[in-house]
């Protein structure tokens, strides 16, 4: 009888023990432990959230400055057409690498001011210059010098048109040249300021080798390579179709 009691005893313990709520059987430290972690993990939530957020507000960003951004295409470059006795040269300027002298030149151009000047210096497989005199070598007038862009990555190559100078760097006004070949010795260097080019011949080259071939006299020494037979600039325009 006595073993009986004491087994239903024992049985009704054990299953009042089993019975009883999780947390009355789980030891507090472990308890912390497991609220600990879930407090780690919705941190956690909370972070990757924000970040979502984050890179969702980059993201609309971006897509709305890329549809509401215009491109500008880049300004096409001036073209001018040198209309001669001997025929016509098509020059493209550089706006972009000497932008001083090519507003200079068209200002003069667009004054009319280059009708009726002559090339009065041929020198064969060197160079072609005009925009100082006319056909009775009378100077014409320039305006103010413009400052010498030299050093602009732009070289004294054949076809390409640059400002006549005197020995004064910044003394360059109207008159220009063409050069026939490859002129380095123009360009500058260390000691030597060197002639701005500001274009290059794109059509009519042709047109410069009929003026440079012409036949040549000495009539003073300011003038030593005049054509005899006078090749005027009958006008400098900008070109409607660059």
């Amino acid at each position: 009888m006595v073993s009986l009691r004491c087994n239903r005893r024992f049985s009704r313990r054990i299953t009042q023990y089993s019975s009883a709520p999780f947390k009355a059987q789980t030891p507090r430290a472990f308890r912390m432990g497991i609220n600990l972690i879930r407090k780690i993990k919705l941190t956690q939530l909370a972070m990757y959230q924000s970040l979502l957020a984050f890179c969702l507000l980059i993201f609309t960003s971006n897509l709305w400055a890329e549809t509401n951004t215009t491109v500008t295409p880049s300004e096409p470059k001036p073209h001018i057409v040198i209309t001669t006795t001997l025929g016509i040269i098509e020059v493209e300027l550089a706006t972009d690498k000497a932008p001083l002298t090519v507003r200079n030149f068209l200002q003069y151009a667009d004054r009319n001011y280059y009708d009726g000047t002559i090339f009065h210096r041929v020198i064969q497989g060197f160079m072609i210059q005009a925009g100082g005199f006319d056909r009775k070598l009378s100077a014409f007038e320039p305006g103010q010098a413009v400052k010498n862009e030299s050093v602009n990555g732009l070289l004294n190559l054949k076809g390409s048109i640059a400002m006549a100078r005197s020995h004064d760097p910044d003394s360059a006004k109207a008159q220009f040249y063409i050069n026939l070949k490859d002129n380095r010795s123009l360009d500058a260097k260390y000691g030597n300021p060197g002639y701005t080019v500001f274009g290059q011949v794109i059509s009519g080259m042709d047109v410069v080798q009929s003026i440079a071939t012409t036949k040549i006299e000495k009539t003073s020494h300011r003038f030593v390579h005049k054509p005899v037979e006078a090749i005027e600039i009958i006008s400098i325009r900008r070109s409607l179709d660059p």
